[in-house]
């Protein structure tokens, strides 16, 4: 009896150690694998979805885009003459206009008066100055009188050049061809000296005035192509070239201008309207182009993620142009490289992920 005692002791015994040893091993000693393991083991099993794409070559164009206004290639803002006056009649804005011609009426009749008296001293001082020039000749008169009457007739031409000039501004004179596209004074209006009256510009071509930033100004040249969108029409493209850039920055803002010639298709570009215009600064047959939503920015620069053998590797760029959606990229890429396009910003490196 004793000894069938002691065998059942044994097998009890054997089946606890049995699973003492399924949960935590017949030393007493707990698994490494349960919810108490380190952090950094399950860590190192985790693995991020992530969206990925091969890094490919292909063409770029690099357009830089900045606000413009709009003015005419040849734009002017006539003003009243050096006594004001009465306005006695005015174009209607929208008139087209020839060089020379009269665009209003500012008491012109006096000031023509004043031209006439002007040319007839002017004659007179002329005759006066031929006189002495043969007297002095001649022996007649001395070197003193051909001075004096020399000064007589300049003083007399530059009166009439003034007079001249303020006969011009009472009519209003065009310039040039082009479209009355403004004006600041209207009929039976008292007008005083100096005042802007009204506006003409070419409406044929235009000019779109933009500011480049000094940091920015490098690589642009006369001649390149351009393209100018209204904001209210982005849909509708207006063809240009880069006219003119300025040899000098602007100390205030530190900006340099810069002037496209744009082609006004079907006349519906006005002066002063506002837009954007796009310059072409170089074209690229084969670069490393990546979506915009692959750059991380981080205050050290400019990254992107990688995958190498599963796991995530962080490279930093060097961005040499962007659009709206893409990047060129000059260094930290190469063809073939999978580069993660989402989930960038989920990762970091050594970030075990899959795709």
């Amino acid at each position: 009896m004793k000894i069938r005692f002691l065998k059942s002791t044994a097998l009890f015994g054997g089946a606890v150690c049995i699973a003492v040893m399924i949960t935590a091993g017949c030393d007493g000693k707990k698994s490494k694998k349960g919810p108490d393991a380190p952090e950094s083991n399950r860590a190192d099993s985790t693995v991020v979805k992530v969206v990925v794409a091969d890094v490919m070559e292909r063409s770029f164009e690099d357009w830089r885009s900045y606000s413009a206004d709009l003015r005419g290639v040849e734009d002017a803002n006539l003003i009243a003459p050096f006594q004001g006056g009465r306005v006695n009649a005015v174009k209607e804005v929208g008139a087209k206009v020839t060089k020379g011609q009269a665009l209003c009426d500012i008491d012109s009749t006096k000031y023509e008066a004043a031209l006439e008296a002007a040319k007839a001293q002017m004659e007179v001082t002329k005759g006066e100055l031929d006189r002495a020039i043969i007297n002095v000749e001649n022996g007649s008169l001395g070197r003193s009188a051909l001075d004096a009457a020399n000064l007589a007739f300049q003083n007399s031409r530059m009166a009439y050049e003034t007079t001249k000039r303020a006969f011009e501004d009472c009519r209003c004179q065009a310039p040039f061809d082009g479209i009355l596209v403004s004006r600041n004074i209207d009929k039976y209006q008292a007008v005083s000296p100096g005042i802007p009256t009204v506006r003409v510009s070419r409406v044929d071509r235009l000019e779109a005035i933009i500011a480049i930033p000094e940091t920015d100004a490098f690589g642009y040249e006369e001649g390149m192509k351009a393209e100018f969108r209204l904001l209210q029409r982005p849909e509708t493209v207006f063809f240009g070239t880069l006219s003119s850039i300025d040899r000098a920055v602007d100390t205030h803002s530190r900006t340099i201008l810069a002037r496209i010639a744009v082609t006004n298709k079907n006349g519906l570009l006005k002066p002063g309207m506002v837009g954007r215009a796009n310059i072409l600064r170089r074209t690229y047959s084969r670069a490393i182009v990546v979506p915009s939503t692959a750059l991380v920015r981080l205050e050290s620069g400019i990254s992107a993620m990688v995958v190498e053998q599963g796991m995530a590797r962080q490279r930093k760029l060097r961005v040499e142009a962007t659009t709206a959606d893409s990047a060129l990229i000059a260094e930290g890429l190469k063809t073939g490289d999978k580069l993660v396009i989402t989930g960038a910003f989920q990762i970091s490196d050594g970030t075990r992920v899959a795709y």
